[in-house]
């Protein structure tokens, strides 16, 4: 397949480098370069902006670099014979078809995303299908940034997240796959702020956030749990009755329980993070029938940070994987014997930055739904899936990985609920905040080549909490962890 790829020679990004390096790289496919001209540039006030955040708070990001020769691309221009796909990042009017595009709310990719940014507010980015007989939308996908006080953080990786949505809509039309059909996303309103009007929002948050660390009273992540008082698998209705507080001591935080009841037992497994040496570790507390708890105690550290630990049962023992997306690897660990000690059995996914994995089983079939997380992007807002006959591997990919991008929806938070034989997915809303809430979507297709979901239901953070972003349950306690005021 020969794709040629229409870029301005003056105005070359690093996130534009980066989908040549990785479009190159396909087999089976031709890449062309050729001139164009940038219909929409950034404006001068970005550039300042840009340039007084290297200044003050030493910001960089490599999807925004500059300083790019059309010779560092490293890829032939193009010859004159017409081309099976050509991708346009310049947006000057080419007719030939068919042509690839991106857009941010349905503006210019990069000149939209610095709207959004500005305004802070989740943008839409869609990619485009011009042909002869139209065009028509191929996805649709809402991105999450991770620093929204940060205009450089911010714009990159929003566009690092192009980058990897482009590719993979060119690695789609070249591997054949018929491309879907989105209605528009709606295009919102002007933006209110400007370059100048961020940076002092910025400032402003900034020094405030710095004030409330040194006083102490900057918020945190807590656990919560209750009694069940209803012992039905009815979806959940989460609020404040009968949530009572797991307590720290202010030198850490508690976040992701799960709960294991066995032998008339209660166990509450959660990521304790201590503030001295700022990573995490596996603790367990015990809660007995009259309601008392146990300080959690550490019953799992290794040399990376670790986190959501995702408890199952299989084969007469009882399994683990946490969270070790820092190495990029997907373990697996028994208990030896439970609940206090845990053996590796498996790597069983290697070379991927993947975090709170999830697995259900589905007929014959396990599942793992993780969020995933590609070069410059966020892991916030994607969602991959992979498949296997037992949760001991092989485990493949699904093809259309990341199968979801929306920050209100994807990221795995909690065991996937089985609600009148209809498989509820727990799901973080990160719109704003890591965290901000937690929903419940039904996922209504799931098969080796198509996957859906709709979301039901969102539970919001309530009185003086920002976030809430993990739901479990036994078959006595729910747990739930919040985002707010230290206690004490």
């Amino acid at each position: 397949m020969r794709i040629d790829i229409r870029l301005d020679p003056t105005n070359l990004r690093g996130w534009h480098k980066e989908i040549v390096t990785r479009l190159a790289t396909l087999p089976g496919c031709e890449i062309r370069l050729v001139r164009g001209v940038a219909a929409v540039r950034l404006p001068q006030g970005a550039d300042m902006l840009f340039m007084l955040e290297r200044t003050l708070f030493h910001a960089e990001h490599g999807a925004l670099a500059g300083g790019i020769a059309w010779a560092d691309l490293r890829v032939p221009e193009a010859d004159g014979i017409a081309p099976d796909l050509l991708i346009d990042l310049c947006g000057d009017g080419t007719k030939v078809a068919p042509v690839l595009t991106l857009r941010c709310d349905g503006r210019d990719i990069e000149a939209g995303a610095l709207l959004a940014v500005l305004d802070e507010r989740a943008p839409v980015f869609e990619t485009v299908l011009a042909i002869d007989t139209g065009t028509r939308i191929l996805s649709a996908w809402r991105p999450a940034v991770e620093n929204p006080r940060s205009a450089t953080a911010a714009l990159g990786m929003l566009l690092g997240r192009a980058a990897h949505m482009l590719v993979q809509e060119a690695v789609r039309l070249a591997e054949g796959i018929l491309p879907g059909s989105l209605a528009a996303a709606p295009v919102p309103s002007a933006p209110h702020r400007s370059a100048a009007g961020f940076l002092a929002a910025s400032l402003a948050s900034r020094i405030k956030g710095r004030i409330a660390r040194q006083l102490g009273k900057a918020p945190n992540w807590y656990v919560a749990w209750r009694d069940r008082t209803d012992a039905s698998d009815a979806l959940p209705v989460i609020g404040p009755s009968g949530f009572r507080r797991l307590a720290d001591d202010g030198a850490r935080f508690y976040a992701d329980p799960f709960l294991w009841e066995q032998d008339g037992r209660r166990f509450l497994f959660v990521e304790e993070f201590p503030y001295a040496t700022g990573k995490g570790v596996l603790s367990l507390s015990e809660i007995d029938a009259a309601g008392k708890v146990e300080t959690p105690r550490v019953i799992f550290e290794t040399d990376c940070h670790l986190s959501y630990p995702f408890l199952f049962e299989h084969e007469g023992a009882i399994w683990m994987i946490p969270e070790t997306s820092s190495r990029r690897t997907v373990e697996l660990y028994r208990a030896d014997p439970f609940p206090e000690s845990w053996t590796l059995h498996s790597v069983l996914l290697e070379g991927v930055d993947l975090g709170d994995a999830t697995l259900q089983k589905v007929g014959d079939s396990w599942w793992m739904f993780a969020g995933s997380r590609e070069r410059w992007t966020s892991s916030w807002d994607a969602l991959s899936l992979y498949h296997a006959p037992s949760p001991f591997g092989p485990w493949q990919a699904h093809p259309g990985n990341p199968v979801l991008v929306d920050l209100h929806a994807a990221r795995p938070a909690g065991r996937i609920l089985d609600v009148d034989g209809r498989l509820m997915r727990p799901v973080q809303n990160c719109d704003g905040l890591y965290g901000a809430a937690l929903g419940f979507a039904e996922i209504r297709s799931l098969t080796p080549t198509d996957y859906a979901q709709t979301l039901a239901v969102t539970a919001l953070p309530w009185g003086d909490n920002l976030g809430l972003h993990t739901f479990n349950r036994s078959r006595t306690l729910e747990t739930i962890d919040l985002f707010g005021p230290r206690s004490g």
